[in-house]
């Protein structure tokens, strides 16, 4: 079974920062694997220690972006490849969907190609659509588990408060919950292999893409404005040495602000 797994590197979500353009600041800034990422390797793993076959991890970024390379090679991951251009930078769902969907391709052909849910970061879940809309594939998501047999994947979910059980033939994308699987710790053996690991770094021309079709250029949204909520105001607490004693304290309060 050829299986490819898509993982992200995000800012630590303490140290968030923005720059100018609105854009999120990752060059210099703490950063760490998308968690939900794991989960979705994990899976992928799984699969291959039942089903046998190779596991490549595919990530878009800068250069650090192979500190996460070398996080699932020590799992078990067999190879990985890394999408780094200055031209890739910014791009938004359609322009990075575009950019995955284009080194999937060249890649492979694959029979599960899975992804976590959504990223800590964009937060919009909407890679995993678009590229099972772009290689032709179909789509199952937010799987809580998954198995595959016979050339079919089965996941199941929570909807509404029950359990859903749906089924597709292969080759299928698929997004997983931190709730598949129980991410694996890595060895003596997956940390000396990633340690020696070389990951091909890919340009726009390596996956034949225009570069008008990626970046800020290809994106057909822009970040306008980002910005933290406004703290909700911390609440009075009406204290009293009964209950009676504190209904009439709050009362009091009350037409203090002229409410009653």
């Amino acid at each position: 079974m050829n299986i490819a797994v898509l993982l992200k590197q995000v800012p630590a979500v303490s140290d968030i920062q923005l720059a100018a353009d609105n854009n999120l600041v990752r060059v210099g800034a703490p950063s760490m694997l998308n968690p939900v990422d794991l989960h979705a390797l994990e899976a992928a793993l799984a699969l291959k220690d039942q089903e046998g076959g190779t596991v490549t991890l595919v990530t878009m970024g800068t250069a650090l972006a192979s500190d996460i390379l070398r996080e699932g090679i020590a799992m078990g991951a067999d190879k990985g490849i890394l999408l780094s251009d200055e031209r890739m930078a910014g791009s938004d769902t359609l322009a990075t969907g575009r950019i995955l969907a284009a080194a999937l391709g060249k890649l492979g052909p694959f029979d599960l190609v899975l992804t976590g849910k959504r990223s800590t970061d964009g937060d919009t879940g909407q890679i995993p659509p678009a590229l099972a809309q772009r290689l032709g594939m179909t789509l199952l998501s937010y799987a809580d588990e998954l198995e595959v047999k016979e050339g079919k994947a089965t996941i199941r979910r929570l909807n509404r408060g029950g359990v859903e059980t749906l089924q597709a033939a292969l080759p299928a994308v698929i997004s997983v919950t931190e709730k598949c699987g129980n991410p694996r710790t890595p060895g003596i053996r997956g940390k000396m292999a990633a340690k020696k690991a070389v990951f091909p770094v890919w340009r726009l021309e390596d996956i034949e893409l225009e570069p008008e079709k990626a970046g800020k250029a290809g994106s057909a949204t822009a970040v306008t404005e980002l910005f933290a909520p406004e703290p909700h105001p911390v609440g009075t607490m009406i204290q009293g040495a009964t209950p009676a004693e504190a209904a009439a304290n709050l009362v009091n309060e009350l037409r203090k602000k002229n409410l009653l």
